[in-house]
């Protein structure tokens, strides 16, 4: 049924000779990779300090919780399961669950938690949920049960962490328990899927259908984005206490600045070193360090030039 479903999608997108297909390419990509960096980061940096921590841990431990997932049940693509499925685009991992849906839904679904009196912008970011649940049909990446279960997991994690945001808020000590659980889960993790079996199909052919090494590459990378997440909230709150009462300009530097040490460290940095240096944990270096830099490192900078600007200021006066 899931593969006739996209059979159908495909038989339309043909049919208007893939007149679609980049509007739906790009509001898939919009719910993943640099552009929801940029946006909790934007947040984090000068509009909603406390909305934008909240983002950050929940796309983080969504997509953990997702490559949980994938790499336990090692669900194939489409296109592997029916060599009828010509996809828009391809893409790696394993197929189940949706990593975009998971991110979409955690990712949009914080803003309409944090935000929820503002009726237009909350129906917007679940029309954003929904077109990006679609988009990942559409080009043929990912079966209706991947997306519905990936959005699922991103809902669920956007009402558990602000229950557990809550908990952290009447007694602020308690926030050790977040770093503390990101180091445990993540040697689980990494331990786990270290360990595992993984299906060993092969095509007439006798390569391997899917190589289990390159499908672990992406569980690496969120594994770093987890703990870093988690490790640089607790950094921040603890030590570099950066305020977001500041002046606007201020706000803006931040903003652009640090926009463009996102844009050089994911387009340029990460994949010169990881093009260098062939070996997983380089992977997850690269992305632990990523979430330090964005979230602990850099307000650090910023914290201490704007004192040091202020300071120089006064002393002229």
């Amino acid at each position: 049924m899931d593969i006739q479903y996209l059979l159908l999608l495909q038989n339309f997108r043909e049919s208007i000779n893939g007149f679609l297909n980049d509007f739906f390419v790009q509001m898939s990509d919009l719910s993943y990779g640099i552009f929801i960096w940029m946006l909790a980061c934007v947040m984090f940096w000068a509009v909603d300090k406390k909305s934008g921590s909240f983002l950050f841990l929940n796309v983080g431990l969504s997509r953990f919780i997702m490559q949980v997932l994938k790499l336990t049940f090692c669900v194939y693509r489409p296109w592997i399961r029916c060599d009828k499925i010509v996809p828009v685009e391809t893409a790696s991992g394993y197929s189940f669950p949706s990593g975009h849906s998971v991110t979409a839904a955690a990712n949009y679904g914080t803003v309409i938690e944090r935000y929820r009196s503002y009726k237009p912008l909350c129906v917007l970011m679940g029309v954003m949920i929904l077109l990006t649940m679609f988009s990942r049909n559409y080009i043929g990446v990912h079966t209706p049960q991947d997306v519905a279960v990936g959005a699922l997991i991103g809902i669920l994690i956007v009402i558990i962490g602000s229950k557990i945001w809550d908990w952290i808020d009447k007694n602020p000590k308690r926030d050790y328990i977040i770093p503390c659980a990101g180091i445990i889960l993540t040697a689980l993790f990494l331990v786990y899927i270290s360990v595992k079996s993984y299906p060993m199909d092969y095509a007439a052919d006798g390569t391997l259908l899917v190589d289990p090494n390159k499908m672990m590459k992406d569980g690496f990378k969120d594994a770093g984005r987890f703990l870093g997440v988690t490790v640089a909230w607790f950094l921040e709150r603890r030590f570099v206490k950066f305020s977001l009462d500041v002046p606007t300009i201020q706000k803006v530097t931040r903003c652009c600045f640090g926009a463009l040490l996102i844009i050089l460290y994911e387009n340029a940095f990460m994949p010169v070193i990881s093009g260098i240096v062939s070996f997983q944990w380089i992977n997850f270096a690269l992305t632990f360090f990523e979430l330090i830099l964005f979230i602990a490192l850099y307000p650090l900078c910023f914290k201490k030039l704007e004192e040091r600007k202020k300071a120089k200021a006064k002393a002229k006066a």
